[in-house]
């Protein structure tokens, strides 16, 4: 069997080939240079690699057009590769006809490309031209003519409109849902902000005390606290003796400025008496004032929870 032809018609067949032994050889392309007057075309050399992957495609060629075994041939390719190592570790030449040869330098297995080797790699298969086509078919009037094809530019505009009809309706769909959740945010928010907190004769609220501009809710407060009052959730307010005191509470907090000045508009707008602060840059508070007595602060805390759906209404402490 002569391997090295098989060899090389494998690796111009596939630009590699693995050797055990030897090492991978690849085709590679070298780019063109220009060596100030002339320019060099671009060529193919073949570089061997220590390593690669093991397999029979190489093995397999070779028992087909020996008629042999694949496994005869494995052995005749391995025979080849221990009987080029041991020339070129004699310092022998071991060499592929006209593509080159393997050598040995320092150690390592090189391969050296023949001067007078030529590749040119398989053309790219293109589809022959459809007026050429029309024409070849009409130099035979015996054969019936192809149908002309679809230009690929024309544009189904039916299908167009109907895209775009799509889309509107799935437009409108989204809109109107999105309209409806906004609606009803609105309504829970309005309901909750008007809501009238039921109060019993024994609570004691003064809803017209003298100062009108904050008692809007002087809740929860007997200046005697002589009478038990039941807040929302129904606990029983404290009965003391201790004056009542002003109190300032916080029953909004924003973090931005357009949605505080929102809610205190829709607070001034139901008639509740609220103060607009700005703490700071990113804190924006609406505050309210009560007068009532401490010990009842927390009753009267429960009941602005209730009135302004803020769960987290608080005595505002600078």
């Amino acid at each position: 069997m002569d391997i090295a032809k098989y060899i090389g018609l494998f690796l111009l067949k596939n630009r590699y080939c693995y050797i055990h032994g030897l090492g991978n050889m690849e085709l590679k392309k070298k780019p063109a240079v220009y060596d100030g007057t002339v320019l060099q075309p671009s060529s193919y050399e073949v570089v061997v690699t220590p390593g690669g992957s093991i397999d029979d495609n190489l093995a397999s060629l070779i028992a087909l057009n020996e008629q042999t075994s694949i496994s005869k041939a494995a052995n005749a390719l391995r025979d080849y590769s221990v009987q080029a190592r041991t020339d070129l570790q004699a310092g022998k030449e071991v060499a592929l006809p006209n593509i080159g040869k393997f050598v040995e330098k320092e150690g390592r297995i090189q391969f050296i490309t023949d001067e007078k080797f030529s590749f040119t790699p398989p053309g790219i298969p293109t589809t022959r031209n459809s007026k050429r086509l029309r024409e070849e078919v009409n130099t035979f009037p015996n054969i019936q003519s192809f149908p002309t094809p679809k230009k690929v530019g024309s544009v189904n505009w039916s299908m167009v409109i109907l895209v775009f009809v799509l889309l509107i309706i799935i437009g409108g769909g989204i809109y109107g849902v999105y309209y409806m959740k906004s609606s009803s945010n609105n309504n829970n928010q309005q309901h909750v902000t008007k809501a009238v907190l039921p109060v019993k004769t024994d609570t004691i609220v003064k809803q017209n005390s003298p100062d009108t501009s904050w008692n809007k809710i002087d809740t929860i407060h007997n200046t005697n606290d002589s009478l038990p009052g039941t807040m929302a959730g129904n606990a029983p307010a404290v009965v003391s003796n201790e004056p009542p005191k002003d109190y300032k509470v916080v029953i909004g907090w924003y973090k931005t400025k357009i949605r505080a000045e929102k809610r205190y508009e829709q607070l001034k707008d139901n008639g509740d008496s609220v103060e607009f602060f700005t703490k700071d840059s990113t804190d924006y508070l609406i505050l309210t004032k009560i007068r009532c007595s401490p010990p009842n602060t927390p009753h009267v805390l429960d009941s602005l929870r209730v009135l302004f759906g803020y769960k987290a209404t608080s005595i505002y402490k600078p």
